[in-house]
């Protein structure tokens, strides 16, 4: 059996279109943890956005 030591980070806020340097924005909340992220151990596996209702997104990131 493989073992993957995988980690999700699922991100939940409203839909806009607001830039990634707008505080409280969705593209900043992402920006903001993928910057978090060291590019030599946190390999981004995959991502995934699900509309939740009119107005949220669920941003769901798996990672190393």
């Amino acid at each position: 059996m493989a073992v993957y030591n995988s980690n999700v980070k699922v991100i939940i806020n409203d839909l806009s279109t607001k830039a990634d340097d707008t505080s409280g924005s969705l593209a900043n909340d992402i920006k903001t943890f993928v910057n978090t992220l060291d590019s030599s151990t946190n390999e981004i596996i995959s991502t995934e956005a699900v509309k939740l209702d009119a107005t949220r997104v669920a941003y769901i990131i798996l990672y190393k």
